[in-house]
């Protein structure tokens, strides 16, 4: 039995028929590598029912304490049925990607069912038409909820399922498998009220204990507070429905390279940062609907020690970014977003963010549920957090495969909450990069139009890099003036 964490719990109550909160991810596999050819969906099972032995969270329910006197717990479901939990579809021919992520989002506006361990996997046949990929391909849409993990565990999570090889042995069989007792309404309500004694001690020794560098940090944030900063609001910033959009724009993980060497001490992330914003500037724009202030996002930044690699739920703290779409110049934007996140992660890394998330950990159950049902009551009515959410969710830079055929594309789709209607996951799959994007259909019918806007800023950028690139090398080598030719013949 394990007691969800602060923000594992803040996640689940986030839960709304309009805005379900759970992530998905999408892979695409070519079954022309696998010695056996394309397995069959008894395979699938069978093979996904080895993986649950290695990654508990499959077989583990939510389990609600009794008057919500504290956090739920994840408890063995003793009802377990894989057979619930996979799905078997194909897509109506031709199957291209236009109807494949039509299937996809359709799939990720659906909510999870609660009441069993939260996670389905639906497998896709019928991929014929795609451009990329040969006829014949398969894939899988995994969607597990927000509750249970964050992007990087969600990544761990994939690794259960996937070998390094395509004529990996199979996996041994699932041994027979007993689950934990659950526990009684006594014990529970009895843990709970240990809790409500203990928490508000721990609270204080914590606080006690790190006054002095909370109130140094408190203290500079004061002195360097801009009031002026406020973020605008744009049709992404209103209540959203329960209709999903879903497409990715894909460039080579050279490329963004090639763009951060331009800017001294810019990272990747500060490049998809920058190619974000020149997209919004330019869609917006379009639409004579772009504000004079900068847009701004919100960036999850993971808190996950070493030590934690293996442990499920969410370990994240939130970072609010300008996307300096005021800047029309796409290495003045991405130079202003780096000399901004450098500032921000300083700051993430003093004691005031650790220290608030450990006492976030003893906050009561009740008062996180009210708080969270206070926030809804806004419907994106209140001001606005961010403009869109951008995570970098880091994939694997060697070939995957699953039962021998080869994971070709590795793309998904994340939740979407009231105020903010579009958000971009970027991530790098074997030297491609792919910034994932999921909106409301409502507030974007199709997501084609912004993909190409988001293509022509991976080009306006790889542009500017290239003019710098050769101002510099000018510059840093001039050209010699000829030496005369001497009257006196050879010295």
């Amino acid at each position: 039995m394990r007691q969800l964490s602060f923000m594992d719990h803040a996640f689940l109550l986030q839960e709304r028929p309009t805005t379900p909160n759970h992530l998905c991810m999408v892979n695409i596999y070519d079954p022309g590598t696998s010695p056996n050819g394309a397995p069959s969906f008894d395979q699938i099972q069978a093979k996904l029912l080895s993986c649950v032995a290695d990654a508990s969270s499959f077989r583990q329910k939510l389990l609600e304490v009794p008057f919500n006197l504290d956090r739920p717990y994840w408890v063995d479901d003793p009802d377990f049925d894989l057979g619930f939990h996979v799905r078997h579809i194909a897509l109506p021919k031709p199957g291209d990607w236009r109807q494949f992520c039509v299937q996809v989002a359709r799939l990720h506006a659906r909510p999870i069912d609660l009441t069993r361990p939260p996670w389905e996997m639906t497998v896709i046949d019928g991929l014929d038409n795609i451009h990329q990929f040969p006829p014949g391909c398969f894939a899988t849409v995994l969607k597990v909820h927000h509750s249970a993990i964050d992007g990087v565990s969600g990544v761990a999570l994939l690794n259960v399922i996937h070998d390094f090889q395509a004529d990996a042995p199979a996996a041994d069989e699932a041994a027979d498998w007993a689950p934990e007792p659950l526990p009684s309404a006594q014990e529970l309500i009895r843990l709970a009220g240990v809790h409500a004694l203990s928490n508000p001690l721990r609270t204080a020794r914590i606080l006690i204990a790190n006054a002095p560098p909370l109130a140094r940090e408190l203290a500079s944030s004061l002195r360097t507070r801009n009031d002026s900063v406020r973020v605008p609001r744009t049709r992404f910033n209103t209540k959203v429905s329960a209709h999903r959009a879903f497409d990715e724009a894909r460039c080579s993980l050279a490329d963004l390279k090639a763009i951060k060497s331009a800017v001294p001490a810019a990272t990747i992330n500060d490049v998809c940062l920058s190619i974000i914003g020149g997209a919004m500037r330019s869609l917006l724009n379009e639409g004579d609907e772009l504000p004079a202030e900068s847009l701004v996002t919100m960036v999850p930044v993971s808190t996950r020690t070493p030590e934690q690699a293996g442990d499920g739920g969410n370990q994240v703290s939130m970072m609010r970014v300008s996307l300096r779409t005021d800047l029309p110049e796409p290495l003045a934007r991405l130079a202003a977003i780096r000399d901004e996140t450098v500032a921000k992660k300083a700051s993430q890394n003093g004691v005031a963010v650790p220290v608030l998330l450990e006492v976030a950990q003893l906050v009561p159950g009740a008062l996180i549920g009210a708080a969270v049902r206070g926030m809804a009551a806004f419907g994106g009515r209140g001001p606005v957090l961010a403009n869109t959410i951008v995570t970098n969710v880091p994939g694997s830079p060697v070939p995957l495969y699953f039962l021998g055929c080869k994971l070709v594309r590795s793309t998904g789709c994340v939740p979407l909450i009231d105020g903010v209607g579009l958000f971009h996951c970027v991530t790098s799959f074997c030297g491609e990069f792919s910034f994932m994007v999921t909106v409301d259909r409502d507030m974007m019918a199709d997501p084609a139009p912004y993909i190409e806007h988001l293509h022509a800023s991976i080009r306006a950028h790889l542009d500017a890099a290239a003019a710098a690139t050769a101002t510099a090398t000018a510059t840093a080598s001039p050209t010699r003036p000829k030496s005369k030719a001497s009257s006196g013949g050879r010295r």
